[in-house]
């Protein structure tokens, strides 16, 4: 009879999994793929976390041209000491499932997931000894840019 009740029990589970996979590949199936072009205009940010110097927190807007390149401007606080104003330049890929990666001088600083057709990006730091994430939230339409 235990046995029975348990057998029941993960047949109920593996059934529920199966079932909660199938409707995650149909909800991400009929969702807009991104692309470059998803990430067009300007976005507010904030970073935060440690890095191999001491804790790191920024604010500021990056502009995304939707070609694969972006130029960010941030006010910056590394372990207190403040950096006013720096401007950055850099690229971007972005794959259909939106996800994508930043780069500087060719090389891969950062992940990105966007979320929200494209009004939010999640960021983590790629940069060796560093813990630092970052939220960016679309201000302005491409349009209204620059």
């Amino acid at each position: 009879m235990k046995l029975r009740k348990i057998s029941a029990a993960a047949i109920a589970l593996v059934s529920g999994l199966l079932l909660s996979n199938s409707h995650v590949g149909r909800v991400h199936a009929d969702e807009k793929a991104c692309s470059t072009k998803t990430l067009h205009g300007s976005y507010g940010f904030y970073r935060s976390g440690t890095t191999s110097t001491g804790p790191l927190t920024a604010v500021g807007f990056v502009f995304y041209d939707g070609n694969g390149n972006n130029t960010a401007t941030q006010t910056i606080s590394r372990n207190g000491v403040f950096t006013l104003d720096q401007t950055t330049v850099g690229q971007y890929e972005v794959d259909a499932d939106c996800t994508g990666r930043g780069f500087q001088n060719g090389v891969q600083i950062s992940r990105t997931v966007i979320v929200n057709g494209g009004t939010e990006v999640y960021l983590l730091s790629m940069v060796a000894g560093n813990a630092v994430f970052g939220v960016a939230k679309k201000i302005h339409s491409s349009d209204d840019d620059h």
